[in-house]
């Protein structure tokens, strides 16, 4: 939407996306193990591309001098997610690579994300 003084704005509640969030599970099949990924709920967030210093600041979580991470995500309350769950949101796919509770209260909570071209 274009506001009367000509820059584009966006309304509150516009920038929220939902995501299903699908989880790994694995089985026994003929002595192998299987995985596969099961949908278990949705979770609605902001996203946002991470920046280097993002990457900075999360390396000491990793412990590596260069890491995947890709975008962020910031949700309102507790998220049901663990590492390693896979979000997807229209075309796009996500890997989770760590959830983390701001501040231990549960009134919002940063996940950060890998986008992956092999996650449909």
């Amino acid at each position: 939407m274009i506001s009367p003084f000509g820059q584009m704005y966006l309304r509150p509640g516009n920038l929220w996306t939902d995501f299903e969030v699908r989880r790994s599970v694995s089985r026994n099949e003929n002595g192998f193990a299987v995985t596969e990924y099961v949908a278990c709920g949705v979770l609605s967030g902001i996203l946002a591309e991470a920046s280097a210093t993002d990457a900075d600041r999360t390396r000491h979580r990793w412990n590596q001098e260069q890491h995947s991470l890709t975008h962020t995500l910031v949700i309102r309350g507790r998220a049901d997610v663990q590492k390693g769950d896979q979000l997807i949101a229209q075309e796009r796919g996500f890997l989770v690579l760590l959830c983390d509770d701001i501040g231990n209260l549960g009134a919002s909570g940063l996940i950060y994300l890998e986008e992956r071209n092999d996650i449909r």
